[in-house]
């Protein structure tokens, strides 16, 4: 095992090289300095980014002289901002100042989609390296390295279609099925466990349920969510990368802990393979093979990248939408009543029906995706100035400027939707949407989510098999949402777990 280690650690050492100085603690030092220097910057500095012509006839949100918005960025985050803006904005676009810098809000179906299609060159989730971002994936990838998530350039079409194949196709997805089937049920039966509770966190199990499921997917590894440090350690990157103070201590602690979990994981995925010669090859090992690695030994950079990358996304889109779906059904229980009788009538060990066969199955996860898209929002940064051609009024996006575009609002209001669009209804989406509704839960255009399907195919099989041998009864009926850096529960949500006679 210390053989193994020890070439982890130099693959570790390897692909942090090749990462640059970004991965190095100075990024964290001077973002933190650029950030205690704005204010002195827009006071020394103040540029026509400040002016009331940046963009003429679009409503602005007025901030204080100068500073703008960055004192409530500051105290309150962006999601409050961002329902701010909104609020002024009735034509689906409205601005504000944070010090020199503009954050555009566009929250009208056909702009978004515009920008979303918008290729690198023009708008991307980091902008300009060569300036500090205020964009989230910038203090994402500061935290984990470099990923699928704000890679550009040449090779991202490739590895976006390397992971398609692996996590968005059926033929992949049936092989997975059986595997996640069990691990369902294992998660499923130990809710009751030997000593039953009253009480169980229906959030933290779908979430351990995930953790474990990617686990056992990527590194043949079914007990990875055991003493809750990947699901820790997620939580604490999730809170820095929506947090707009930037911290050197924590982040630096945060990239400490990243490297030690990847060593050991890894470590751990090539003892097994070691101690397996003739199995299958796991998901992380057959992506590093289709990006230039070899069979055995180290990843690929690729891999090695995805790995960082799951301990932040992954298991929080299965974990919040096994969630929400069982806050809903508790809430509605005809609907419960009529998705337990499709699940009666169908043989759920069988890929197909629960893939494609159980259309309220499906109905109730497009309606908690629409309601709760996990993925709130999402930004750009304009890198080419560009004419905004879906607007209603002329409008020139500039380079420099941050545009948030709010998936949540698109799904709920009732301008694109029915009136009681706050309301959980399947039925509105059975046999899909409209292709005039704003359906968004996975992203938009050439950067869309590339493992959806995996997702909701995961989400599916562990609310299948809970209910088909357990009773679950959410104790509170008074769950909202908190829009942070993602979509969660305001609170635990607490239920009963009872086997069914």
């Amino acid at each position: 095992m210390n053989k193994v280690i020890t070439s982890v650690r130099i693959l570790t050492t390897t692909h942090n090289a090749l990462d640059g100085i970004m991965l190095d603690m100075s990024p964290s030092i001077v973002v933190t300095a650029a950030v205690g220097l704005l204010m002195l910057l827009g006071l020394l500095t103040f540029r026509s980014a400040s002016s009331d012509n940046n963009l003429p006839g679009v409503p602005q949100f007025k901030g204080l002289p100068i500073l703008g918005a960055m004192p409530m960025y500051f105290k309150h985050g962006m999601p409050q901002l961002l329902s701010k803006l909104i609020a002024i904005g009735d034509d689906g676009i409205s601005y504000v100042n944070i010090v020199n810098n503009i954050l555009v809000s566009l929250h009208g179906p056909a702009m978004v989609r515009e920008v979303l299609a918008y290729p690198e060159q023009v708008a991307s989730r980091e902008g300009d390296p060569g300036r500090m971002s205020w964009s989230p994936f910038y203090t994402l990838r500061r935290l984990i390295g470099h990923s699928l998530f704000n890679e550009v350039g040449p090779e991202i079409s490739n590895h976006r279609n390397v992971f398609i194949r692996e996590f968005n196709t059926t033929k992949s997805n049936s092989e997975k099925f059986d595997s996640t089937a069990k691990i369902a049920t294992a998660h499923a039966n130990a809710m009751t466990g030997e000593v039953p509770t009253d009480e169980v966190d229906i959030r933290s199990s779908a979430d351990n349920f995930a953790i474990a499921l990617w686990g056992e997917t990527l590194y043949a590894n079914p007990n990875y969510y055991l003493g809750g440090r990947v699901l820790s350690l997620s939580e604490v990157i999730i809170t820095l990368v929506g947090n707009p103070w930037p911290s050197v201590c924590s982040e630096a602690k945060v990239r400490a802990k990243v490297a030690d979990v990847i060593e050991k994981t890894i470590g751990n995925l090539v003892e097994y393979e070691q101690e397996n010669p003739s199995a299958s090859l796991k998901t992380i090992r057959n992506l590093s093979v289709m990006t230039g690695g070899g069979l055995t030994g180290l990843l690929s950079k690729f891999a090695f990248e995805l790995a960082n990358f799951n301990l932040f996304g992954g298991h929080h889109s299965i974990g919040s939408n096994i969630t929400w779906a069982f806050v809903e059904l508790d809430k509605h229980p005809r609907c419960l009543a009529k998705l337990m009788a499709e699940i009666s009538s169908v043989d759920t060990t069988d890929f197909t029906n629960v893939n494609s066969n159980m259309p309220y199955l499906d109905a109730i996860f497009m309606e908690i995706n629409r309601l709760y898209p996990t993925v709130h929002a999402t930004v750009r940064v304009i890198n080419r100035e560009i004419k905004l051609d879906s607007s209603k009024k002329p409008v020139i996006l500039k380079p420099g400027m941050l545009i948030y575009l709010s998936y949540l609002h698109l799904h709920t209001s009732p301008e694109f939707w029915d009136p009681d669009a706050g309301v959980f209804v399947p039925e509105r989406l059975l046999g899909g949407y409209q292709k005039d509704q704003p359906f968004m839960p996975f992203g938009y255009g050439p950067r869309s989510c590339v493992g959806y399907k995996f997702a909701i195919l995961a989400a599916k099989q562990y609310l299948v098999t809970l209910l088909q041998t357990h009773q679950v009864d959410v104790k509170d009926h008074d769950h909202e949402m908190r829009v942070d850096t993602l979509l969660e529960t305001t609170k635990p949500v607490a239920v009963k777990v009872t086997h069914r006679s």
